[in-house]
């Protein structure tokens, strides 16, 4: 999601799996909103990055007497801290540019992501934006896709010594995740794509269906390459009433993800609605066949077991998920718990062992072995066994 400032600041490739038939739908017609008689206005022209002159001002004074780009980095992070735009009022589903953020202290951690990097150069620094692979949920369910789990901001070449330089991680929202998750650093019109997607779904949400279509375009003519824009796409069409032009959506959303669980479910729903279950089952057992190779996947199913006391249950289920991802501290901090749970002390000491040495956070490994100094000094973990 690490360099980690003091404010905190899987996909798996399949071996062989047998590919849906291709699309027989032209995706170029879905951008231009004639299906949905929507006639196009002139293009969507927002800078999401713009900074009002207080900003600017705010920016100025707080790194007035910064001689480094290190001191810049931290004038402006304790800035934020004094002013309590860390401790801003966090809404998983509102999207707003710098400015609005800035002004009105809301917003997730795409609008906060927007925020630190426009103020952080304005201040000179070297801060683009960084997604973090946080795995999905495993539902059953369909559903709109917010595109904000989870982005947070790298700052990069900070000197840290005459020849040697640092990248710090800035997170508004840490608190959601603490898993060795991937991360990938990507570009400005993907940080703005996501936007307009985020604030098309808002849209949707309150009816607007033309609006968010508008926002939805201008995402994808910014960025095409995210599938869960064309899965928002496939919603609105399949809410209109085009059946073959929301599954050509999904489908695109496939070509660029194969296992992208949204345009999946979304997909067995649309060819269920056609009665045509023969692709309705390809598309579930292709569903299957990812998920079961998502080692988070096994994780919920363990810890799924755990709270019902199922605890050879939750091992054997944790064990798989270990077999697919090994350096997942998480997976051994469950597995130590059960195996606690089973009267095992010295495989659960071992296990929590580990957990502590792959936890990527200082403060998640600190916890492990206050867990692990407990249990060999009283037989049993401290009354919370939750990270």
């Amino acid at each position: 999601m690490k360099n980690l400032l003091p404010v905190v600041i899987l996909f798996l490739l399949p071996g062989c799996v047998v590919q849906p038939p291709a699309s027989t739908a032209d995706t170029t017609h879905l951008l231009d909103g004639s299906l949905l008689g929507i006639t196009l206005q002139d293009p969507i022209e927002e800078n999401i990055f713009a900074l009002t002159p207080e900003m600017r001002f705010w920016v100025r004074n707080k790194i007035r007497h910064a001689t480094s780009d290190r001191s810049k980095l931290q004038r402006l992070v304790q800035g934020l801290i004094d002013d309590g735009l860390l401790n801003l009022e966090y809404d998983q589903n509102l999207t707003r540019p710098a400015a609005e953020t800035f002004e009105q202290r809301r917003g997730n951690c795409l609008s906060f992501s927007i925020l630190f990097v426009s103020l952080a150069r304005e201040a000179g620094l070297n801060a683009t934006f960084q997604m973090v692979e946080i795995p999905p949920s495993f539902s059953s369910s369909g559903e709109l896709v917010m595109l904000n789990n989870h982005i947070n901001v790298l700052v990069t070449r900070i000197r840290a010594s005459t020849s040697f330089h640092q990248n710090h991680v800035v997170d508004f929202n840490t608190a959601e995740y603490s898993g060795n998750y991937q991360t990938r650093r990507v570009s400005d019109n993907y940080a703005i794509a996501l936007y307009h997607s985020n604030v098309a779904v808002e849209q949707l949400q309150q009816g607007n269906w033309e609006v968010a279509f508008l926002h939805l375009r201008k995402a994808l003519m910014t960025d095409a390459r995210v599938p869960g824009i064309w899965t928002n796409l496939g919603v609105i069409y399949s809410s209109r009433r085009f059946p073959a032009e929301a599954i050509a959506a999904y489908q695109q959303a496939l070509q660029i993800n194969p296992a992208f669980k949204s345009a999946l479910v979304n997909l067995i729903a649309a060819y269920e609605a056609q009665d045509d279950f023969e692709q309705a089952a390809h598309y579930r057992d292709r569903a299957r066949y990812y998920r079961n190779r998502n080692p988070y996947y096994h994780h919920q199913q363990a810890s799924s077991a755990f709270g019902q006391a199922d605890y050879t249950a939750a091992l054997n289920s944790i064990e798989s998920a270990i077999q697919l991802k090994p350096d997942e501290h998480q997976f051994f901090f469950l597995k130590g718990l059960a195996q606690l749970r089973l009267g095992w002390h010295a495989q659960a000491v071992t296990s929590l062992r580990q957990a502590s040495r792959l936890a990527q956070r200082e403060d998640v490994a600190a916890r492990y072995l206050q867990k692990i100094e407990h249990l060999e000094q009283t037989g049993s973990l401290l009354q919370s066994t939750n990270q």
